[in-house]
């Protein structure tokens, strides 16, 4: 106890600031959990900034609280559709600085040592960092394709307000750099990582979401999990859906995945597409779910159809992990993750024909869809395991705890 006691204030955990851009469970707020439930709290102690500018159903701060992280909540200015009108951007503003004046003081208090902005969504942690001149690192798990301006002016403001960015794959550093040639001094590759024990251990549970769905055994099953956008790639799902059809008309397909607060309407327009392409009686339509691991061993086949690049899905790493072959569109981070032709197929972009013939190929030999599936989880485990993911951020944390700045 009298060490304890006498313990000086360098051995105490380094406090981390983590601010973050939703309150839901998809990829980079999966990602987030992971990495603060994970860290080494002998050395660092998370707190994470959750947003309620939106109505969220609060999941993530659920699961960071069973995890005993320390959370709090505040209508963070976070850049969203509803902000692009000149209302919007008063709004917008308005909220930036409270959120930076709140953010200034709770580094304040609690004695931040480092800021960590997870998404370039979220900008007032990276503007509270610098005007207190705490280290920050810009966790960037975005490729923003359009607006072209938007691109250019996340690119350059990035590498000017971080002392280390960390993009989750080659393709989003490469973005940022050919928006700003700054970024090659500063950014880095973490590639996500994922605990595949849960995905491993739920081998068989897949008979129950298909009981479910009415979908029998000996039925394929091509699947997608992504939330409901534009650009995820729902509607190229669907067409492509209509063409595998044509020749394997027993084919069934599963859409998981919910829509953000405020963009219902997205929903209505795949559900009015699957009625124009006549496929009611083949398509399944699911909100998000919690329980990914019994749907993705429900899945013969997983498919990733982003129609722009998805900087690194994690859902492929979690499709890996539950022995599936993955089908993708060939651009973003899904060619550093899937071995064409090994662990499942990379087709060309905007090529729904071809997407359509490599899942008509896997349907036809289910041997090469076991294959596939081995080598894909062999590969996880090989090249994006949680123990490397949590080393590499770590070193990250340890570099810039080591070069704080008058704090």
């Amino acid at each position: 106890m009298a060490q304890v006691t006498g313990m000086n204030r360098s051995a105490e955990p380094k406090t981390i600031l983590y601010v973050h851009s939703s309150d839901e469970m998809y990829g980079a707020d999966r990602i987030l959990l992971q990495l603060v439930e994970n860290l080494d709290r002998s050395e660092f102690r998370p707190i994470v900034i959750i947003p309620t500018d939106v109505p969220y159903d609060g999941l993530l701060t659920n699961a960071l609280r069973k995890q005993a992280i320390d959370v709090r909540h505040w209508k963070t200015a976070i850049l969203r559709r509803k902000y692009f009108t000149l209302r919007g951007m008063l709004l917008y503003i308005v909220r930036f600085v409270l959120t930076t004046v709140y953010l200034i003081r709770l580094i304040h208090r609690e004695r931040v040592a480092i800021v960590h902005s997870n998404t370039v969504s979220i900008m007032p942690g990276a503007v509270a960092a610098w005007l207190t001149r705490t280290p920050h690192v810009w966790h960037v798990h975005e490729i923003i394709v359009k607006p072209r301006s938007l691109w250019k002016f996340t690119s350059w403001l990035v590498p000017r307000l971080s002392q280390r960015v960390v993009a989750v794959s080659a393709a989003t550093r490469d973005h940022l750099c050919a928006g700003e040639p700054l970024n090659r001094q500063k950014a880095i590759v973490i590639h996500n990582g994922i605990e595949t024990e849960r995905f491993e251990t739920s081998a068989g549970s897949g008979k129950n979401v298909r009981f479910e769905w009415t979908i029998p055994d000996d039925v394929v099953l091509v699947g997608m999990i992504a939330r409901v956008s534009f650009w995820k790639g729902q509607s190229y799902f669907l067409n492509t859906a209509r063409l595998v059809c044509n020749r394997f008309p027993d084919t069934r397909f599963a859409m998981v995945g919910g829509v953000a607060p405020g963009q219902e309407d997205l929903l209505e327009e795949v559900k009015q597409q699957i009625v124009k392409l006549e496929l009611q009686d083949r398509v399944i339509v699911s909100d998000f779910r919690s329980d990914i691991p019994a749907v993705l061993d429900a899945f013969d086949i997983f498919v990733l159809p982003s129609i722009q690049p998805d900087p690194f899905p994690t859902v492929v790493l979690e499709a890996m992990a539950a022995g599936k072959p993955v089908v993708a569109n060939a651009h973003g981070g899904s060619v550093e993750m899937v071995i064409d032709g090994e662990t499942g197929y990379l087709v060309a972009p905007q090529a729904p024909e071809m997407l359509a013939d490599a899942i008509r190929d896997l349907i036809t030999i289910p041997e090469k869809r076991r294959q596939m599936g081995l080598f894909g989880r062999k590969r996880l485990h090989q090249e994006f395991s949680l123990q490397a993911f949590m080393e590499k951020w770590q070193s990250v944390y340890r570099s810039l705890g080591q070069n704080e700045i008058g704090k």
